[in-house]
């Protein structure tokens, strides 16, 4: 019994899978930072020591969390915008609640919606 021999891939198949491995990557570039300065706004909240947050009020709480912002290079999102303050019976809940809109090409659009909270 003869073997045949193998074929590789045909140039429609790899032009398929270039534009497959472009289309990715332009996607992880697009909305990996996002993710980022999600994570990063996380750990800003992670990082809060619970009596500063319960002794302060909320102007000084959202002051506090401007200067980390600026610290770690968040310049595109403000405390005041992205985080909601809420302080109910001596317990203060700090809410991240955002969406980003991303475009990606033509009248394709990708819609980021973060959302994590912490009580203090």
């Amino acid at each position: 019994m003869a073997r045949s021999p193998s074929k590789g891939l045909s140039s429609l198949g790899m032009i398929g899978v270039l534009i497959l491995v472009a289309f990715s990557i332009s996607l992880g570039l697009k909305i990996g930072p996002h993710y980022m300065n999600y994570r990063t706004i996380q750990t800003l909240l992670e990082d809060l020591r619970p009596e500063d947050v319960k002794t302060s009020g909320r102007i000084q709480v959202m002051e506090l969390l401007q200067k980390r912002f600026k610290i770690n290079s968040l310049y595109d999102q403000k405390p005041d915008e992205v985080i909601k303050y809420e302080r109910l019976r001596g317990a203060t809940t700090l809410t991240i609640d955002y969406e980003v809109r991303e475009h990606l090409f033509g009248n394709v659009y990708v819609l980021l919606d973060f959302n994590d909270s912490r009580t203090f």
